[in-house]
């Protein structure tokens, strides 16, 4: 006797439903694909900025199959750094060859290209954690892979990007494992392990670690005891993957990230200094740049035109005001005692209190640092950007929020195309890369 499969015609229409919802973010990552493409092929050798320091040691793990030591012959600035970005980019090259020359440069810019279909997909994963709805999670999605940011760093030989990427594969991690309370310690393990390779890639990726451990803490299903365990569990496995690199640290410069050393190999970098509120405003207008029209990266070679940095204010207004309209609504509503649930989050707590505490903790980390010892870039807060996206996506989820972030999307794609071609026009001054500098 033959039965009928009840869930047969519901399969099928299940799985043509997630097709069609991942759609977008392949366009997404598509899209993104080929303007980082563009960058990479387009701007000269050496223009982004930190890119020949961190040429400098891929080829010293090739040639040396060993990390460098600041104060070594040839060893600049970023030899502190952990090591997980070059030693897969020197595998790379030793697969391929070996070489210091064009091609072998060209090679990992292309490579690395692999890691904006990757951000796409885990984004866009985060956000449906987080409680976004599809629509909103593939904007959210956009915002981040179509960055003009994102892609000119994508596109250079740097390790922020895969730092973003590991960090938010942890973070997808951590909150799979958080959506279930009674599941075992292992999967939190596994995500504070993936967390401590982005550690290891770079450092401020701790933010996110510690953005984890407030979402343990306040995490009110649990019993207390559950809750330390899930923290230790993630912590001693992020530890176990990078605390080595802490120790050698304090080994050789005496302290934990190896600043010291960077100090004393004679290389400067002066925090921001406080000189009324004009100061204040101009740090809050290079922010605002560099999440639009990020020419710093590029040595300040061109500069943004007038139309461009007015729609990155009017943009940025927007998205204020978009954010501040829901924050009244849902007041009113709540006053009213009639909350909207439409706008009600379809996640659950620990996964937005994570989104919150990581953010906060990197932006405000980046922010002590920048004023009070050396001036970071503000690319470095990018580690969370996938977090925060689902974040923004989250809180602007109503028509006007859409409409805000659509048009920072057009902004951003805009403002990307102008980047490229501008940069692609500038002399190429090989001597950044392939050799001394000359006269």
């Amino acid at each position: 006797m033959h039965t009928i499969d009840q869930d047969g015609p519901a399969r099928p229409r299940q799985a043509l439903s997630r097709t069609r919802h991942a759609v977008p973010v392949v366009l997404v990552a598509l899209v993104g694909t080929t303007l980082a493409g563009a960058f990479a092929a387009a701007v000269p050798p050496g223009q982004p900025y930190d890119e020949p320091a961190h040429w400098a040691n891929v080829l010293f793990y090739l040639d040396h199959g060993s990390m460098p030591v600041l104060g070594q012959p040839g060893v600049q600035y970023e030899a502190q750094m952990g090591p997980v970005y070059y030693a897969l980019s020197a595998a790379v090259l030793a697969l391929a060859g070996g070489g210091h020359g064009e091609a072998s440069f060209s090679l990992l810019r292309a490579g690395w290209l692999i890691l904006i279909p990757l951000l796409a997909a885990l984004t866009y994963r985060l956000a449906l954690l987080v409680g976004v709805r599809r629509t909103s999670a593939a904007l959210g999605t956009a915002l981040v892979v179509l960055n003009p940011l994102v892609l000119a760093m994508s596109a250079s030989i740097q390790n922020d990007v895969l730092c973003i990427v590991l960090g938010a594969a942890g973070s997808l991690l951590a909150l799979q494992a958080m959506k279930k309370p009674d599941g075992p310690l292992r999967p939190h393990a596994m995500a504070g392990a993936v967390l401590g390779l982005a550690v290891l890639t770079k450092v401020f990726a701790l933010g996110l670690v510690v953005g984890l451990l407030v979402a343990y803490a306040v995490d009110w299903r649990l019993t207390a005891w559950h809750r330390l365990g899930r923290g230790l569990a993630a912590l001693a496995a992020m530890a176990a993957v990078s605390g080595w690199w802490f120790v050698r640290n304090v080994i050789l410069y005496g302290d934990l990230t190896g600043q010291s050393g960077v100090a004393a190999a004679g290389y400067r970098f002066p925090a921001l200094r406080f000189s009324g509120a004009g100061s204040v405003l101009a740090w809050g207008r290079s922010l605002v740049s560099y999440a639009y029209a990020p020419t710093e990266y590029f040595r300040n070679a061109v500069n943004a035109p007038t139309w461009l940095e007015a729609a990155a204010v009017a943009s940025t207004g927007g998205i204020v005001l978009a954010l501040l309209l829901r924050w009244w609504r849902s007041r009113a509503a709540h006053v009213r005692r009639r909350p909207d649930t439409r706008q009600e989050p379809t996640g659950y707590p620990s996964a937005v209190v994570f989104a919150l505490a990581a953010t906060f903790v990197v932006f405000i980390g980046y922010a002590v640092l920048a004023w009070t010892s050396q001036g970071i870039a503000p690319r470095l807060t990018f580690v969370a950007a996938p977090l925060a996206a689902a974040l923004l996506a989250w809180a602007a989820e109503s028509p006007a929020g859409r409409a805000a972030l659509g048009a920072a999307l057009v902004v951003f794609v805009v403002s990307g195309v102008w980047l490229a071609r501008s940069v692609a026009g500038l002399p190429s001054m090989p001597y950044w890369i392939f050799g001394a500098p000359h006269g």
